[in-house]
């Protein structure tokens, strides 16, 4: 038993089978939903690997990916070359390394196709201004004044289109009509410029918010506090 234990061990397979689990079943999930972190982690150090996460892992895991990737070719042409295995045996890990070649291929792709979050940053920002034209309008009808809330757009028919309440960066649910904060009530759009729309806590990673002024000013930046 220990020398089955030991022939494992120090067997190239072990270690490309435990590391590919690794990858695809700790890695990507923590790449695709990092607030599984979040519960373990002090606010300040969450912000870290949350930015980390949206800008850094997925580069890291796809290097690690590509450098087992290669191994596993490296190995499948060495198994097939091996001159002291002959027959079946030849054959048999010549086929495994291939299985975890295409396992490797298989835990690169992930990778691929993914909206990255600088280019969710600018979709948010294009929501922000596709509101701000619905405000505009409603503001034309009433005498300068913005509406009392973003459902009255919705309601008068302003705002048809709900997903642009949505920000394109938001992982966690959110119950609310829209996942902008809203500072319009009251107000009339033209006049003094002040905060009309800023993304909700949680939007972006880290500390990231975009924000739109009443005379259609997009800012980005850390949070603006709530007027």
């Amino acid at each position: 038993m220990k020398i089955l234990l030991k022939k494992v061990l120090l067997s190239p397979i072990f270690y490309l089978v435990a590391f590919w689990w690794v990858m695809i079943d700790v890695m990507w999930p923590l790449c695709d939903r990092p607030q599984i972190l979040e519960p373990y982690l002090t606010i300040d150090l969450y912000d870290t690997w949350e930015t980390f996460a949206a800008f850094r892992f997925e580069g890291v895991l796809m290097i690690i990916t590509l450098f087992f990737f290669l191994l596993s070719l490296v190995l499948c042409m060495r198994a097939l070359s091996d001159k002291q295995r002959h027959g079946w045996q030849k054959a048999a890990m010549t086929l495994l390394y291939l299985c975890l070649l295409l396992g490797w291929l298989v835990a690169f792709l992930p990778g691929f196709g993914r909206a990255r979050e600088p280019a969710k940053r600018i979709s948010c920002q294009s929501k922000l201004k596709q509101i701000y034209f619905c405000i505009q309008q409603y503001a034309t009808d009433y005498q300068g004044y913005c509406p009392p809330d973003l459902p009255t757009l919705k309601a008068q028919d302003y705002l048809t289109d709900l997903d642009i309440c949505r920000c394109p960066s938001r992982t966690r649910p959110n119950p609310e009509f829209s996942d902008f904060d809203y500072f319009g009530s009251g107000h009339k759009l033209k006049g003094s410029p002040f905060l009309l729309l800023q993304d909700r806590d949680r939007n972006h990673p880290g500390k990231y918010y975009n924000r739109i002024l009443s005379n259609g000013e997009i800012q980005s930046g850390e949070k603006t506090k709530s007027p």
